[in-house]
């Protein structure tokens, strides 16, 4: 089945070797402070171009640098959060409840999900999760990448290319691209901070450090270790109803002094630790080596919605009082990555080689009902394995023929093998045990199928999937006048599997008017594979859904394409997305004081992947029970159901002031609008036709999703103050309103627009030593509590909000660099 057998272990080895090449000496260390300023215009970015690297203001492409300070400046706790307050175009929210979507959270660029941002670190694709994202806010199925498995202290800088590059970059790299620059040089740093949130829960902790030196050799070595805790948070109400069944028509005493604990509505508790290395060796003129290397290991506990004690999900001699689901996350992934880089005759070349693997373990403490006193109470659920290995080689050079600048020249290939596999979880979260209650209130009824209020992977669903891609670009770069770029590049792709064969092709151009205003425009084409996930995903689980006003949980699955089932529903083969980017911006930059950018930009996607509505009726139970499945749960599968047009503008603009013994002044503004509109919804497959005129494809709930789900328009107003010893730092973001769509309009629910402010303040009390306290959502907001609320007490807050159902969060932080 896999070709490569134990390949990855053997290369990992060889990797390794590589990047240990010469660790010896004694380290020396030496003062290296991260200045707090913002990326200038002139600051040269090596992302958006294969070619000749180009300063920010030069770049055909809008491109964010974010550095060090600026992260660490935004107090957020994990690297997701403090990008999604520095760029406006990325959001980066929270889901109601506590699925593994809390754990492992991804980020969406432009309105569409984390499957479309490629990653890069020190230019080199990251691997995804192994974790798929399938959520209220998320249903493409997609596993993007887990930024929190690389440590804040190990990063230099973040440059996001905020344009379409799969032309360049390949597959995923639709939306854009976030390339993250690791630290080589000399100098460190050890921070301590804490907070927790108004309410008194949601405590976080986190201690992180990072050292670098230059030996005698000339080996740049810097090294991270960062580790976190994050306490659970909880926004439900008390739940309704009662928990015991009543005795001589009487209420139980004892519902008096239960708990009424419903639904869990907020964070999960999360702790991690994560490492990073990053090696440079120069050899001789010419040549050198160098490796990195990340490592992290992530574990959450995610508390579910209460099985009562009068309900058939419990059995009440295990628990007299019921029970509340604990889900269970491990994460295991690392990376390493090693090469060379020189010149040979005028070619800059660079050619590396990387395995990574991404492990997920599931587990739960929670009961099969169906099993009576049989049921055992902690299971197994799953077990997800991803493995990649990726082989690059770039040239780079210039020709002179007689332009205002070099032709430039830029050529590479790529091999990578990808492998998925999925493990199934114990027999005893999934059979059907046939209990039934023999006496009381529930007496000849049947208990419930399967494990309470977590998700779980049968036999059926186990399997895995490999495959290989070997891509060839040529990117190439003109300047006609000194005044005039014009930039091309296209990309051929082969997949072993279905994916095939693709072509993508950029062109970009970028026109000065004067030395302070020019203009820049990109058309490119897109291609995504689908993922191994996509195609192997399925799993038993519980939706929410709105019917009639009342918010309900039920059970349901999300069944294997290439299943029986799925294709007895009308399911095919996944094909890849297709995509058009077309951009058109303006930058204005009359000082390295002041700079404006103004990008406008639409994103055509045909044939996107996302899951199917909820199909349930008589004709979908007769295909359950002939595929030995319960009749009383709802299905889906993934296919290509829809064509999308995202348009957008992004408008980003600094101004920096000095104010004389005052310090200084820096103030900056960041808008996005993003709208995405369903051109197209594919037609019932005949399949699905024949099972009844009630049955849709693509229903008002998962279009909702995609064109209301996420906030229309996003600002970001901040202003950084410094003064001698002293440092403020203010931001104020506005998002804009999301709807949660229900099956009806009149159960729509819209949560409206919200200012969120961050506050903190800094003192150094010496050059290395500061001290820094502040505020994240200073004045306490919630979203409005507009949202149906079960008898269980969740769901005021709706399903997703793109600033967190947590309220504030008050924190401080002790740094000492050296």
């Amino acid at each position: 089945m896999y070709r490569a057998r134990n390949l990855f272990n053997r290369r990992a080895a060889l990797i390794c070797g590589v990047g240990l090449v010469a660790l010896s000496s004694s380290p020396g260390f030496a003062d290296d402070v991260p200045a707090a300023d913002a990326a200038e215009p002139t600051t040269v970015v090596v992302t958006g171009s294969r070619g000749k690297p180009r300063t920010i203001s030069e770049s055909p492409s809008p491109i964010d640098v974010i550095d060090a300070a600026q992260l660490s400046q935004t107090g957020k706790v994990t690297l997701k959060e403090a990008l999604a307050v520095l760029l406006p175009s990325l959001n980066y929210g929270t889901v109601n409840g506590f699925a593994h979507n809390n754990v492992v959270r991804p980020v969406s660029m432009r309105g569409l999900g984390g499957g479309y941002t490629l990653v890069l670190v020190n230019g080199k694709r990251r691997h995804p999760t192994t974790l798929l994202m399938n959520s209220n806010v998320d249903t493409s199925g997609a596993t993007p990448v887990d930024l929190d498995q690389i440590p804040v202290g190990a990063i230099e800088r973040i440059e996001v290319l905020r344009d379409g590059a799969a032309a360049q970059y390949g597959s995923d790299a639709i939306a854009g691209v976030i390339n993250i620059i690791l630290k080589s040089g000399k100098g460190g740093s050890v921070s301590l901070g804490a907070g927790q949130t108004y309410s008194g829960d949601g405590e976080n902790v986190r201690a992180a450090a990072d050292w670098g030196t230059v030996l005698d050799n000339g080996l740049k070595l810097h090294l991270a270790l960062e580790t976190k805790y994050q306490g659970r948070t909880d926004r439900n109400d008390p739940a309704t109803g009662s928990f015991y069944f009543p005795i001589n028509g009487q209420p139980d005493p004892r519902e008096a002094t239960i708990p009424k604990r419903g639904d869990y509505n907020g964070n999960p508790q999360v702790r991690a630790a994560t490492f990073a290395a990053n090696f440079e060796l120069p050899v001789r003129d010419g040549l050198e080596l160098y490796s990195f290397v990340t490592a992290g290991a992530k574990s959450g506990n995610a508390f579910q919605t209460k099985r009562r004690p009068n309900a058939n999900t419990n059995i009440p001699e295990i628990h007299p009082d019921g029970f509340i689901p604990v889900y269970r996350l491990k994460e295991r992934d690392y990376e390493v990555v090693a090469g060379g880089r020189g010149l040979i005759g005028d070619w800059t070349w660079d050619a590396s080689t990387a395995v990574a693997q991404n492990l997920t373990r599931s587990s739960a403490d929670t009961l099969n009902p169906s099993l009576g006193l049989a049921s055992p109470t902690k299971f197994k659920l799953y077990d997800l394995v991803g493995h990649t290995w990726t082989t690059n080689l770039d040239v780079r050079r210039g020709y002179e023929i007689g332009l205002a600048e070099p032709l430039s020249v830029a050529a590479g290939v790529e091999y990578r093998e990808e492998l998925y596999k999925v493990k199934s979880g114990d027999a005893a979260s999934y059979v059907n045990g046939g209990y039934v209650f023999p006496s009381g209130p529930l007496a000849g009824r049947p208990a419930l199928i399967g494990v309470q209020g977590v998700n779980t992977v049968d036999a059926s669903d186990a399997g895995q999937a490999d495959r290989s891609n070997l891509a060839a670009y040529v990117d190439l770069g003109l300047s006609p006048t000194k005044a005039w770029y014009v930039g091309f590049a296209l990309r051929s792709e082969h997949y072993d599997d279905d994916a095939g064969d693709t072509v993508s092709g950029k062109l970009t151009t970028r026109y000065a008017f004067t030395n302070a205003l020019a203009v820049r425009a990109t058309v490119s084409t897109g291609f995504r594979a689908p993922s191994l996930s996509q195609q192997l995903y399925g799993q038993r689980r519980y939706s929410t859904q709105t019917i009639a006003g009342v918010l309900y949980q039920f059970p349901s699955k999300v069944v294997r394409v290439d299943s029986p089932l799925a294709q007895a529903l009308g399911a095919q083969p996944l094909t890849p997305e297709k995509s058009r980017n077309y951009s058109l911006g303006f930058t204005f930059t009359p000082s390295r004081r002041f700079r404006t950018t103004i990008d406008a930009y639409r994103i055509d996607i045909d044939d996107r992947i996302a899951l199917t509505s909820t199909l349930s009726g008589p004709g979908v139970n007769a295909l359950l029970a002939a595929a030995g499945l319960p009749t009383d749960i709802y299905v889906q599968y993934f296919t290509n159901a829809i064509d999308t047009k995202t348009e957008g503008l992004d408008i980003v603009s600094e101004y920096t002031t000095g104010l004389g013994r005052f310090g200084n002044l820096k103030l900056s503004g960041a808008f996005n609008w993003n709208q995405t509109e369903i051109t197209n919804i594919k037609a019932n497959p005949p399949e699905l036709a024949s099972l009844g005129a009630n049955l849709v494809l693509f229903d008002r709930v998962q279009q909702g999703t995609l064109t209301v789900g996420y906030p229309e328009t996003k600002a970001v107003l901040g202003a950084n103050w410094r003064s001698d010893r002293w440092t403020v730092d203010v931001r104020a973001t506005r998002y804009d309103d999301v709807t949660q769509v229900a099956t009806v309009a009149t159960d729509d629910r819209t949560f409206g627009a919200k200012w969120i402010t961050d506050l903190s303040v800094s003192y150094a009390f010496t050059d290395k030593l500061g001290l820094t306290v502040g505020a994240d959502n200073l004045f306490d907001e919630y979203p409005d509590a507009v949202g149906i609320v079960s008898a269980n007490g969740g769901g005021k807050y709706g399903a997703f909000s793109p600033f967190g159902q947590t309220g504030g969060y008050y924190y401080t932080r002790l740094d000492y660099r050296f």
